[in-house]
């Protein structure tokens, strides 16, 4: 199955840190979710890579594809020109596109330069990492209808397929640009809406509802979304997909998106591509390893040597606080055990413990059994440093695991948790595993990110 892997990448220039000097800490939930894809990048090896931009060289009625020998682009528009990309381009794949697109009618020109503009270079910029090895093929948006943009995701699909590489796509986007007063743009109510719309859409994988979204409404919210979203999923059209939306900020009154989507295979006609009770393999070489520790462990009674290649952490730090998260197929709880702070010479020994803690020595339930191997769900969170925060006022449960400490009690809860929607209901879960009365304010306060992997 040629195509692999996909996500959708913002690309404001101020998140490069050249650029924003700072100011991209503000927009840090992003930066991390850029990380994990980085690293999902390059846990796929892909040969080739596509890049769907929106702000390169524009005709009204057809597509732009280049056909050079590299594809090159700096910063030097924003005041970083220090920060310059280049990258091979597969000539033999934009010949197939070509092919593939004249087949079915879609316009498509071709140009022979393009000095690669900011929705091209900022995603490049944090990707980079996980598209060691690959070439590229870029691709810019036209002003014709979403469904037109379907059809040349489509013509890309079939070109991969005929290629037969192992190959990612990669759909820059920002959402709304009417987010707020203070934004460039101004504000108008269609932009939370249209924020609110897509994050659903993508979430829920729902071609439809991003296919058919009104022309007017669009252009009230400022959108820069729709076309390269709809390419790219044309170009998963028939395929099994696992979207997971990772972050979405909007602090600058532009919206900020990144998504990753696992590609499971052709479609079953299911209706969402799994079986209700049928658990997937992990992507992430961590989590994978994870999983590999514990049946290794539970079933052979072998604790497994933590061996991984550099390239399998790529954007991740080598030594971090962990956690591991056993659930069933159906999404229940079956062990959960790490530890804030390393404990570890790397991330590999990190994953191998706490894998097999969690499915032998978590306090709450019964060790896993052998026969239970075959349904179970893995995940890795590798966690930031905590630091301490002065109130409430400072945690968000769906970006900040928070910790909660009195004395030398201590309770910890990951972020991001089905269920956990207010800060409240976190810090009362986390008192609660410490032994802390729910009443009590007089705590000391930690909130952490994660980088969860699965």
């Amino acid at each position: 199955m040629p195509i692999v892997y996909a996500c959708i990448s913002p690309h404001p220039p101020v998140i490069v840190p050249e650029v924003g000097r700072g100011r991209e800490r503000e927009v840090q939930r992003t930066l991390d979710a850029l990380g994990q894809v980085a690293s999902m990048l390059a846990s796929h090896r892909p040969e080739l890579a596509v890049l769907v931009a929106v702000h390169g060289p524009l005709h009204p009625a057809a597509f732009t594809l280049l056909d050079a020998d590299r594809a090159e682009g700096d910063f030097a528009q924003w005041g970083a020109p220090q920060v310059q990309l280049s990258f091979p381009v597969d000539r033999e794949a934009v010949s197939a596109v070509r092919h593939e697109a004249s087949a079915r009618g879609v316009p498509l020109r071709v140009v022979s330069r393009w000095d690669l503009d900011w929705s091209a270079t900022v995603p490049l910029y944090y990707l980079r990492s996980g598209l060691e090895g690959s070439r590229l093929v870029v691709l810019n948006i036209s002003f014709l209808s979403p469904q037109e943009h379907f059809r040349l995701g489509q013509a890309l699909r079939a070109a991969i397929d005929r290629l037969g590489r192992r190959a990612v796509v990669v759909a820059s986007a920002d959402l709304s640009h009417r987010l707020s007063p203070e934004g460039p743009y101004g504000f108008d109510p269609a932009g939370p809406e249209l924020d609110r719309r897509l994050e659903e859409a993508v979430a829920g994988w729902d071609v439809e509802a991003v296919l058919t979204m009104p022309l007017d409404f669009r252009e009230r919210a400022g959108d820069d979304a729709v076309p390269s979203l709809s390419v790219l999923m044309g170009a998963l059209d028939g395929l099994r997909v696992r979207p997971r939306v990772l972050s979405h900020e909007g602090p600058w009154g532009v919206g900020y998106m990144v998504a990753s989507v696992e590609v499971l295979g052709e479609a079953t006609g299911l209706e969402d591509g799994l079986p209700r009770t049928a658990a997937r393999a992990p992507a992430h070489p961590l989590a994978r390893l994870a999983k590999e520790a514990v049946e290794a462990y539970v079933a052979r009674g072998e604790v497994l040597e933590p061996r991984l290649p550099e390239e399998a952490l790529a954007g991740l730090p080598r030594r971090s606080g962990v956690f591991v998260s056993i659930k069933t197929a159906e999404g229940r709880l079956r062990g959960c055990i790490g530890s804030i702070y390393p404990t570890r010479p790397g991330l590999a020994e990190e994953v191998v413990a706490y894998a097999i803690e969690s499915a032998t020595d978590d306090p709450r339930f019964p060790p896993i059994a052998p026969e239970e191997l075959d349904g179970l769900v893995y995940s890795v969170d590798v966690l930031s440093p905590p630091e301490r925060v002065s109130g409430p006022e400072a945690l968000d449960p769906k970006r900040y695991g928070v910790v909660v400490k009195k004395g030398l009690r201590q309770g910890l809860l990951l972020p991001d948790i089905e269920g956990v929607e207010t800060v409240e209901q976190q810090l009362a879960i986390a008192k609660a595993k410490a032994g802390i009365d729910p009443d009590d304010e007089d705590v000391e306060l930690f909130r952490f990110t994660v980088i969860r992997l699965t």
